[in-house]
C-alpha cells in the first residue's frame, strides 16, 4: 500500500477514529487503528469490540490525498497519533511493505512503525436493510448532554450504566436514572408510519459520551440504526458504533410525582451560584449534602461541617404555590440537574421533605431533571 496525504488530514482523521481504540487489551490488534486506501479514498478504523469508528476522507485539493497503490495495514494508534501529530505541516507519504512495516516520510522526517495484518482486525457490526431514523446533530447533543450524567457508574447494576433510548411517531426521549436521581429529555420525532409501535434501546452513557466528542466536530444531520445487538450513528463521512446493553430498563415512570404540594419559580443562575457557594462547605461530606428552607416566598441554602464551618444564604423565589419546604439535597445531584436545564427560569415541584423534587425548564415538558432528597435524622 502506498499513499499520500496531508498531514493535518490525516490528523484529524485518524484523532476522530482513535476515541474508539481498547486502552487495554491482551489483543494487540484491537489497540491498532486499520488504515484503508482504495481509489479516492482513505478510511480509518477503530474497534475495541463495545465501540467502533471508522472515518473517511476523499480525495481533494485541500487533504492532498493520492492513491499509488490500494491496500490496508492496522498501525498501532498509540505511536500513530503521535507521530502525526508531530510531523510537519506538509505532504506525509505512507509506504507499507509485505513484512507490514510502514514507512512514514514527511520532509526530511522518516519514521518506520511496524504494523499487524489487516485480515486479523475483527469485523464491524453489519447493518444491511435497516430502518434508519435521522436527527439533526444539535438535537442529538442536547439529548445526551441532558441526561448521561445522571447514569450509574457502578457495573452492579449494569443496565443503570445506560441510557434508555425509546422512540415512536411523535418524539425521541433518552432517560438515564442511577437509583437517586433521574433525567429525561424528549425531542419531537416522526417515525415512519402511524402503526409503528415505540422501540427501545439501552446505549452505554460511556460510547454515547464519546459520540458527543465527535458531534462537536461535525453538521450534518445523523442518521441512527439499531439491530438487536448494536446501534450505527452515521454522520457524513464518520460512522460510529456501539454494543446495546441487554435487559430490561426499569419503568421510571412509575417515580415520576403526578402532583405536588408546593411549586416555586426561580432563577437558574441565581438558584445554582448559591447551591454553587454552599457546596464548599458540604464537598467533604460523603453525600455533599446541603439544606434548603423555603418559607413565604423566601428560600434558604445552607450547608455545614464540624470540621470547616457553616454558610446560609438567603433569596427571593419568583413565585411560590403550595406549602413551605425544609429539604435536604446533594449539591452535585442537583448542580449536575440545572446545568443540564440551562440558564433560564426554572420550576421545582416538591412533596414534602422526604420526597423525590422535580426540576423542569419553566413553561417547558421536554426537560425532566427528578432528585432523590437525603434524609435527615
Amino acid at each position: 500500500m502506498k499513499f499520500t496525504i496531508h498531514q493535518n488530514a490525516l490528523l484529524q482523521l485518524i484523532q476522530t477514529s482513535s476515541k474508539a481504540v481498547a486502552v487495554r487489551s491482551t489483543k494487540q490488534v484491537l489497540m491498532g487503528i486499520l488504515l484503508e486506501a482504495e481509489g479516492d479514498t482513505l478510511t480509518a478504523t477503530a474497534y475495541d469490540l463495545e465501540l467502533g469508528i471508522q472515518s473517511a476522507i476523499r480525495a481533494d485539493e485541500e487533504n492532498r490525498f493520492y492513491t499509488e497503490q490500494s491496500g490496508a495495514i492496522v498501525l498501532p494508534a498509540r505511536y500513530l497519533l503521535d507521530v502525526v501529530k508531530k510531523l510537519p505541516s506538509d505532504i506525509v507519504s505512507f509506504d507499507i511493505h509485505n513484512n507490514y512495516t510502514t514507512d512514514i516520510q514527511c520532509g526530511q522526517v522518516e519514521f518506520h512503525l511496524h504494523g499487524i495484518d489487516a485480515t486479523e482486525f475483527p469485523k464491524l457490526p453489519s447493518f444491511h436493510n435497516v430502518e434508519a431514523i435521522e436527527l439533526s446533530t444539535e438535537a442529538l447533543q442536547s439529548l445526551i448532554r441532558s441526561t448521561s450524567f445522571a447514569t450509574s457508574t457502578s457495573e452492579v447494576r449494569p443496565i443503570l450504566t445506560g441510557i434508555h433510548l425509546q422512540f415512536g411517531k411523535d418524539a425521541l426521549t433518552f432517560t438515564a436514572t442511577d437509583g437517586l436521581r433521574l433525567a429525561t429529555k424528549s425531542v419531537p420525532f416522526s417515525g415512519t408510519s402511524e402503526e409503528d409501535e415505540e422501540r427501545e434501546a439501552i446505549l452505554p452513557a460511556k460510547s454515547l459520551n464519546e459520540l458527543l466528542k465527535v458531534l462537536s466536530d461535525l453538521t450534518e444531520t445523523v442518521s441512527i440504526q439499531f439491530t438487536n445487538s448494536h446501534s450505527l450513528f452515521s454522520i457524513g463521512n464518520t460512522l460510529f458504533y456501539t454494543r446495546l446493553i441487554e435487559g430490561t430498563y426499569p419503568d421510571t415512570t412509575r417515580i415520576i410525582p403526578t402532583t405536588q404540594k408546593t411549586e416555586i419559580i426561580v432563577s437558574n443562575n441565581d438558584f445554582m451560584n448559591a447551591i454553587d457557594r454552599a457546596a464548599l462547605i458540604a464537598r467533604d461530606r460523603d453525600n455533599h449534602m446541603i439544606r434548603m428552607e423555603l418559607t413565604n416566598q423566601n428560600l434558604t441554602v445552607s450547608s455545614s461541617s464540624p470540621e470547616i464551618g457553616n454558610v446560609s444564604e438567603s433569596m427571593s423565589v419568583l413565585n411560590q404555590i403550595g406549602d413551605d419546604v425544609f429539604i435536604a439535597f446533594n449539591a452535585k445531584y442537583v448542580l449536575d440537574a440545572l446545568k443540564a436545564l440551562g440558564n433560564e427560569e426554572i420550576s421545582i415541584y416538591f412533596n414534602g421533605s422526604n420526597q423525590p423534587f422535580v426540576l423542569r425548564k419553566h413553561g417547558q415538558e421536554d426537560t425532566l431533571q427528578l432528585i432523590s432528597p437525603v434524609l435527615m435524622r
